[in-house]
């Protein structure tokens, strides 16, 4: 039974109805957005950006909807049944299998080597990457943003001196275009893609190689890095605190939306051509990296289009942001398997260095 309402009662459920039906259909349009290409539509994938923020809201309306003894409830809870598939992709309930066979891959955006703190050197944080990966000792590397500027000492030498302290012998990156600074190091022998593909050719912002394994196996790995929002301090603090920053809101804003606007239309494009550079494989295939898309966004379902699967949905376990900064819950940094890779665990380890955090895949071939 209803109870009666006063004025201020009915004015309150109206109110709480009219926010019930906003959120409804933000929730809609944000579980929308894969399937619409940014470079068609580009405005509905802000929505896919802020699915945690819409699903909040949600929940919060459908309980005080419900305070109010209110029928109208059902409008929140709908939007909640509707989340669902958002959540499968961003809350996951995996466990660790153990497997004696098991490959150990990292993905790390080191950002330049800029530490997050602002504080810390560049030479002091390299030795913190250094000695943390000696801890985590992965059989396979792949970094982003690797860009040193050490006096004295050029790229490659950069290159050859973490790689003997990490005790990963074997390295690639592209020798044409090294936007990005992905690079690839491992305990195991690395052969380079065919030339005939696009990532042979070096014409796509990433590297692919062939990884021996040895009696593991062999497998494929790509390592990749797509175009990032590219926001200042400034901009995030408008992000983060808007009430704080009225003064600027309209220009900062204005500003935001733009770049906001370019990468997802970029990432677009950026996804296409990663996916039209990988050679015609018949094998296990890894596909790493910062992907700067969250999982609500048209880039992660061109790579489940293209038979990838997210290995954090499947063995991972809770939300893991990977984005370390002060824009809270983006998960952007995946590591992608194909059908002949065993998926055993996903650790997403929270060292704040960078401005990422890494994510650890250990996998077995089929």
């Amino acid at each position: 039974m209803v109870r009666e309402r006063g004025f201020f009662g009915k004015a309150i459920v109206f109110l709480l109805t009219v926010f019930a039906v906003i959120g409804l259909i933000a929730m809609s349009l944000s579980i929308i957005c894969p399937y619409v290409n940014p470079n068609g539509f580009v405005w509905i994938a802000f929505f896919g950006l802020a699915f945690w923020e819409i699903f909040a809201f949600n929940v919060v309306i459908f309980i005080l909807l419900l305070m109010m003894w209110s029928r109208k409830a059902w409008i929140a809870l709908l939007a909640l049944a509707i989340s669902i598939p958002g959540l499968k992709k961003s809350f996951a309930f995996g466990s660790k299998v153990d497997s004696p066979n098991s490959i150990k891959v990292m993905s790390y955006n080191v950002h330049l080597f800029d530490h997050i703190d602002r504080t810390t050197e560049e030479e002091a944080f390299y030795n913190q990457v250094v000695n943390f990966v000696r801890e985590q000792s992965p059989d396979v590397l792949c970094f982003q943003e690797f860009v040193l500027r050490r006096p004295g000492k050029s790229y490659q030498k950069c290159i050859d001196e973490l790689a003997q302290s990490t005790g990963l012998p074997y390295v690639f990156f592209n020798q044409k275009l090294r936007i990005g600074g992905n690079v690839i190091f491992s305990k195991y022998p690395l052969e380079k893609v065919s030339e005939d593909s696009g990532f042979g050719k070096e014409s796509t912002s990433g590297v692919m190689v062939s990884v021996d394994a040895g009696k593991r196996g062999t497998f494929y790995l790509a390592n990749v890095h797509l175009v990032s929002y590219m926001l200042t301090n400034n901009e995030i603090d408008v992000l983060v605190r808007p009430t704080e920053q009225r003064n600027v809101l309209d220009t900062v804003g204005m500003s935001v939306a733009r770049k906001l606007k370019y990468a997802y239309e970029q990432r677009a494009e950026e996804i296409g051509t990663v996916l039209q550079a990988m050679p015609p494989v018949n094998g296990p295939v890894i596909v790493c990296g910062d992907f700067n898309d969250t999982p609500l966004s048209y880039v992660y379902r061109q790579m489940q289009k293209a038979g990838f699967v997210d290995t954090f949905t499947k063995v991972g376990h809770g939300i893991k942001p990977t984005y370390a900064g002060r824009l809270p819950l983006l998960r952007i940094d995946y590591i992608w398997a194909n059908d002949k890779v065993t998926p055993l665990n996903f650790n997403r380890c929270r060292y704040k260095a960078s401005d990422h955090y890494p994510v650890i895949l250990e996998f077995a071939i089929n």
